[in-house]
């Protein structure tokens, strides 16, 4: 993995966490939010300015934001009966 630094404010690609490196590159490339990356992920390996392992990590963190959901989950606790004494 790269050892850069995470962009995070200003990041046109929120959830994901991409080096400085990476974001700069798509940048160079006229990528600059997440429905533009999503759409040219089929041909990332095309892209000059992206290197083979930036463009594996790119696809690594868009499966992982596409998997993740929000599971929410009700705790029932019951009453324990009162003790008198």
């Amino acid at each position: 993995m790269l050892p850069e630094a995470f962009k995070a404010d200003g990041d046109p690609f929120e959830g994901l966490r991409l080096p400085v490196s990476v974001w700069k590159a798509l940048e160079d490339a006229g990528i600059t939010s997440l429905e533009q990356l999503k759409a040219v992920m089929p041909g990332i390996d095309r892209i000059q300015s992206i290197s083979p392992e930036a463009a594996q990590l790119i696809r690594d963190r868009l499966e992982r934001l596409s998997t993740r959901r929000t599971v929410r989950v009700r705790l029932i606790f019951t009453k324990r009966p009162r003790q008198e004494g």
